[in-house]
Parts: C-alpha cells; sequence; structure tokens
C-alpha cells in the first residue's frame, strides 16, 4: 500500500463512519437503550467502513490501518461533536468532511511509514 492510498482509504473511512453514524443518531438506536446496545451500535459504526472497504478494495488496503484508524476516529471527530452538537438538522453534514479529516490525520503515521518503506525498496533495487 502506498502513502496516498494510505490516506484517501482513512478519510475514506471516516467519511463512511460520519455518515453510519448520522444514520444512528436519526434512527435513535442509542436514546433510552441499555449500556449494551449503545456500545453494539458503536462498534458496528466503528467496524463496517474498515471491512466494507477491504471487500472492494481488498488488493490495496490493509485492515492492520483500517481499524486503529477507525477507532481513532470515532473517538475524536465522530463521537465528540455528535455529543456537544445540537439537535438534528443541517449541522450535521458538517460531521462527514470532519470525520475525514480526522481520518486521514490519523492515517498520517501509517502513510508515513509506508513512504518510508516504499522508498526504502526503491533504494535498494538501484
Amino acid at each position: 500500500m502506498n502513502w496516498k492510498d494510505s490516506l484517501l482509504f482513512g478519510s475514506l473511512n471516516g467519511a463512511m463512519m460520519a455518515v453510519l453514524m448520522i444514520v444512528n443518531v436519526i434512527s435513535r438506536v442509542t436514546d433510552g437503550a441499555s449500556f449494551e446496545v449503545t456500545m453494539l451500535s458503536f462498534l458496528v459504526v466503528i467496524l463496517i467502513p474498515p471491512f466494507l472497504l477491504k471487500k472492494f478494495k481488498s488488493d490495496e488496503i490493509s485492515l492492520i490501518q483500517l481499524i486503529p484508524v477507525s477507532f481513532l476516529t470515532f473517538i475524536l471527530p465522530v463521537f465528540g461533536a455528535v455529543l456537544g452538537g445540537p439537535d438534528m438538522g443541517f449541522e450535521w453534514l458538517v460531521l462527514i468532511p470532519m470525520a475525514a479529516l480526522g481520518g486521514a490525520i490519523w492515517s498520517f503515521p501509517f502513510a508515513g511509514w509506508n513512504y518510508y518503506k516504499n522508498s526504502r525498496i526503491i533504494f535498494q533495487e538501484e
């Protein structure tokens, strides 16, 4: 996986999580639900995007990179914005680019590692 794919799929992962979280809030799955149901719905929001991306682009994606990015993106940009967000309205659409940016930011260490690893391979061949 090259560094550009790491950033791209990290941001796609974040955007998909934001859409799923908006659906979760609109459907009111967590309103008045037990702790187990709430945590299960959050776990579904966290784990569906990496596995969907892996299913559609299996040769270009590593779950070892996407799952940690997914958890970190959920904790900071997605869950924080949902807790502090207003009532459901068009303001919630800001969550999608925010989560995409968060996914790209959390993907920077993996992108840096992929850049370093791929540049070493190129220099060893010369």
